[in-house]
């Protein structure tokens, strides 16, 4: 019983194989019978294609010959294409290279769809017929022409004898003024001669004039050149003068002695710095000029060299603040180069008892190295030069920046001098700023001496201080301490 189910089993497989085999077998005919197919229905395609393109090109070309025959029409588009298509077919490019030519004999009033073969002819016959009836017309006016020409001959002979005896007469009166013309050339040639030399005398007379005008000329040149120049500084001079900050630092501590009471800075003979000149020294590492607390004043007093110089101390720091190396210098009373102007406003009172103290502020700023360029007066009028070279004006303002005068006049005075200080770049700092400044110099610096007083006038003291710093502060510097953290006070927003 199993052995007939194994081969029931093996005569399915076997059965299977074989349908398997046959299936494989039938779609590998298909599969190449379809592809072959498929070929040949590409190429027919192909066929039909370049038939129908043939057919069309065909069509194309009896259209063209259709409205060569007067069939149809040509745009100026298709007129335009015939001379510069370039087909397959040699002769029909003849063909239409011919027709192209041939209708040029048409004239641009012919439009292009009225050009064609069949009416050539009659465009000809029409030209013929004009170019005869011009000619005719030309003929007619050749004759006219002719007979005017022949009365214009008889005209001209009749005109000639006239002339003939026209020209008879003036050789008459020709003799009569070349008589006339001999006497006055000769009467020409002597007044030449006369106004020949009066030309002569007047163009050396021109010359010396205009060689004076053109010396005049080349001064006048080279003034315009210098006052150009002058301008030109003065301007420069002015754009540098209105950068320049009230507190601005212009050098730094390089060495300090042991005792402390002698320094030397970066600034020297290059510099133009000069004995006497004093500077408010501040921490180097201060960053805010304007907030900057002035730690000491020190004094120039030598020389030794292009950047060198040595100084002494004319106001003690703190002992928490000592002076060291690096610590920043500046002066509102000296600047590298050039001598400082100041102009002062003539009612500044800077001990509070309603006089003015023009004389003695006047002797502290010179005394600190500055010179004082001018002084405005409330009355209008004003001493000495105030212009861009100078660097500041000075008005008695009161410490809480109270600008009210006693009067009008005194208003409208301070205030054209701070508009012509604007004008002309001019920084303006009330007479307390100043003075706070003035304050931190000793009493041997400060003092009026009158107003031809220089600081470079004094020697140099010896130091006098102890080897060791005090550990308190004096009573000066104390006041110019608290006067500027009061002024810091008010000035903050």
């Amino acid at each position: 019983m199993a052995a007939r189910d194994d081969s029931v089993i093996r005569g399915s497989l076997i059965a299977c194989l074989i349908f398997l085999v046959l299936s494989l077998a039938l779609n590998f005919f298909l599969w190449s019978w379809g592809d072959t197919q498929a070929e040949t229905a590409a190429g027919a395609q192909e066929r039909l294609q370049a038939r129908g393109n043939e057919l069309q090109e065909m069509q194309d070309e009896a259209t063209l010959m259709k409205a060569m025959l007067g069939v149809g029409g040509l745009s100026q588009a298709q007129f335009d294409q015939l001379t510069s298509t370039t087909g397959g077919d040699p002769e029909m490019e003849t063909i239409e290279q011919n027709f192209a030519r041939d209708m040029a004999l048409f004239g641009p009033e012919v439009d292009p769809q009225n050009r064609n073969y069949p009416a050539l002819p009659e465009f000809l016959v029409n030209a013929i017929r004009n170019r005869n009836v011009q000619y005719s017309q030309a003929r007619d006016e050749a004759t006219q022409i002719r007979s005017q020409a022949d009365s214009d001959i008889e005209v001209a002979r009749k005109a000639q004898e006239v002339a003939e005896q026209s020209r008879d007469d003036a050789n008459k009166k020709l003799e009569t003024e070349q008589s006339k013309f001999a006497e006055d050339r000769q009467q020409m040639k002597l007044t030449t001669e006369r106004t020949s030399d009066s030309l002569q005398k007047k163009i050396s007379e021109f010359t010396t004039y205009r060689n004076k005008v053109t010396a005049e000329i080349n001064e006048l040149q080279q003034l315009e050149t210098r006052l150009a120049s002058t301008i030109e500084n003065q301007r420069q001079e002015l754009v540098r003068l209105r950068s320049t900050n009230f507190e601005s630092t212009q050098g730094l501590i390089s060495y300090v002695y042991r005792d402390g009471n002698v320094v030397t800075i970066n600034l020297g003979s290059a510099d133009e710095l000069t004995p006497g000149v004093t500077f408010g020294v501040i921490d180097g590492d201060e960053t805010r000029l304007q907030d900057a607390k002035i730690k000491a004043t020190i004094q120039v007093t030598k020389l030794l060299g292009d950047h060198r110089a040595e100084a002494r101390v004319v106001a003690f720091p703190e002992i928490r603040y000592p002076i060291i190396p690096g610590d920043q210098i500046y002066s509102p009373f000296w600047s590298p180069g050039r001598r400082v102007k100041i102009a002062l406003m003539d009612n500044i009172d800077i001990d509070d008892d309603s006089r003015p103290d023009t004389t003695e502020i006047s002797s502290m700023i010179r005394a600190a190295g500055a010179d004082v360029a001018a002084i405005l007066r409330t009355d209008g009028t004003q001493e000495g030069t105030f212009d861009s070279s100078v660097r500041f004006l000075v008005i008695g303002e009161s410490e809480q920046l109270d600008d009210q005068a006693d009067n009008a006049s005194e208003i409208e005075a301070v205030g054209k001098a701070k508009a012509k200080a604007t004008e002309n770049g001019v920084t303006i700092i009330p007479a307390w700023k100043l003075q706070a400044y003035l304050k931190t110099i000793d009493d041997s610096l400060t003092t009026p001496l009158g107003s031809a007083v220089r600081g470079r006038d004094f020697a140099p003291e010896k130091s006098t201080a102890p080897k060791s710093l005090p550990t308190s502060l004096p009573k000066i510097f104390t006041e110019q301490k608290d006067r500027v953290q009061r002024n810091n006070e008010i000035l903050r927003p």
